[in-house]
């Protein structure tokens, strides 16, 4: 055999692992959706209505709702549908205790997430809106009195907001979980022009 037909051999050897591979890779993505039991979006109307705010179980062996939970972390969750009106979050934060919010999309994008150093005077006040209602908001604001609200625009109409706290050590949780109750999701009535 010469160093031709050897690189031929090569070559050759190359495109059939990758085609082995592509094909594979091509299979595995298109038998995903009918082997995965929910998506993000599913399991939330499970723990809480649209604007009402529900903490998730502590992760356990066996029993996590969440993939690779960490028992450190605890999580509550608000859905949002911003048809009913915008979403208004309320937090007041504690020193150097960590909190953060992160909004995401009903497929599990995040589109914002800020933390508790984001507070201003030791509160965190978010308004959820659509670009529609932003404008309406806007319009009806006091130029002389303006607004301490952060307002952000969803880009959907449904979604979810995390609020996580962290337990410093395994005695810590319980007032992890207060911090995160303590953390108000509710509609936010949005005038009609």
């Amino acid at each position: 055999m010469n160093t031709a037909d050897r690189l031929l051999a090569a070559l050759v050897w190359v495109l059939a692992v990758a085609a082995i591979a592509g094909v594979t890779h091509i299979a595995a993505i298109l038998m995903l959706p009918p082997v995965a039991a929910k998506d993000v979006y599913a399991w939330i109307p499970e723990l809480a209505k649209p604007a009402q705010l529900a903490v998730e179980p502590a992760a356990q062996p066996g029993k996590q709702l969440v993939p690779f939970a960490d028992p450190a972390i605890v999580q509550a969750v608000c859905p949002f549908d911003l048809a009913q009106g915008g979403l208004r979050l309320h937090a007041d934060v504690e020193g150097d205790r960590f909190l953060a919010l992160s909004f995401h999309t009903p497929n599990g994008k995040l589109f914002y997430a800020l933390t508790d150093r984001a507070a201003h005077e030791g509160r965190m006040d978010i308004v959820l809106l659509t670009a529609q209602q932003l404008e309406s908001v806007e319009a009806d604001d006091d130029e002389d009195n303006p607004s301490q609200d952060l307002r952000l625009i969803a880009p959907a109409s449904k979604g979810f907001v995390f609020v996580t706290a962290l337990a410093y050590a395994p005695g810590d949780r319980e007032e992890a979980e207060r911090r995160v109750k303590s953390v108000s999701c509710g509609l936010e009535p949005i005038a009609e022009d």
